[in-house]
């Protein structure tokens, strides 16, 4: 190989000392500011803001979360990459593995709350689109709750109910509306006033429309029929 070729070849090949490492105190890119601005101005970390911005990553939120204990997911990674802005956690489906028992936000000596994040996350995912997949499963029983004011009784497990627990469950079952009479506790849904008040709360946060969004009422919303 000549001098020239061999000059020309060390000229293109990038001198990795070259590169400046990012400055760790310079500002977030603008995207990543606003996923942290959705995050800490949500009203589920008003008692948090400072405990986010202050997380010291001492993992104590980590070893205490039954979830990280049988699966890859992580609070104090959650916690880091919240506070980055970082936008993958908008397609990370490990957010998901959470299921709010807040043993983060009770051990964390700072005050944060991953289990907020997590909440807060999770509905960017639904609102997004990305993810629906993992909230499709409760529509129907979303559907039943703004229809009758409670999720209702799972009467599709009354049989395995009953096998387990013998007679008295299903003799139960057969008589609950007269006992429940009997005791003055009335019939076993909300008043239709009670319905009504819940389902104006339901539109107004809306609760409404994020059920139909996922597949309630086979995507069509009821107050537009």
């Amino acid at each position: 190989m000549t001098d020239e070729k061999k000059k020309t070849k060390s000229e293109t090949k990038t001198n990795p000392y070259s590169v400046i490492a990012d400055n760790s105190f310079s500002e977030r890119p603008l995207a990543r500011q606003e996923l942290v601005d959705r995050i800490v101005n949500d009203p589920r970390m008003h008692d948090h803001k400072e405990g986010f911005f202050s997380c010291i990553q001492c993992g104590i939120c980590t070893s205490g979360c039954p979830a990280a204990r049988f699966t890859e997911y992580s609070p104090r990674e959650i916690a880091r990459r919240a506070l980055e802005g970082d936008p993958t956690l908008l397609t990370d489906d490990t957010l998901w593995y959470c299921f709010s028992c807040y043993t983060c936000q009770a051990r964390c000596p700072r005050g944060n709350s991953v289990a907020c994040i997590n909440q807060i996350l999770r509905s960017i995912q639904v609102e997004q689109g990305y993810g629906i997949k993992h909230v499709e499963m409760f529509s129907a029983w979303g559907e039943q709750f703004y229809d009758k004011g409670m999720g209702g009784t799972p009467g599709v497990f009354f049989a395995d109910i009953a096998e387990a627990f013998g007679p008295k469950w299903a003799e139960f079952i057969a008589n609950r509306d007269e006992i429940r009479d009997e005791l003055g506790l009335g019939g076993m849904y909300p008043s239709e006033q009670a319905v009504s008040e819940m389902q104006m709360i339901m539109d107004e946060t809306g609760f409404r429309d994020r059920l139909v969004s996922i597949g309630a009422w086979g995507g069509k919303d009821p107050k537009k029929k």
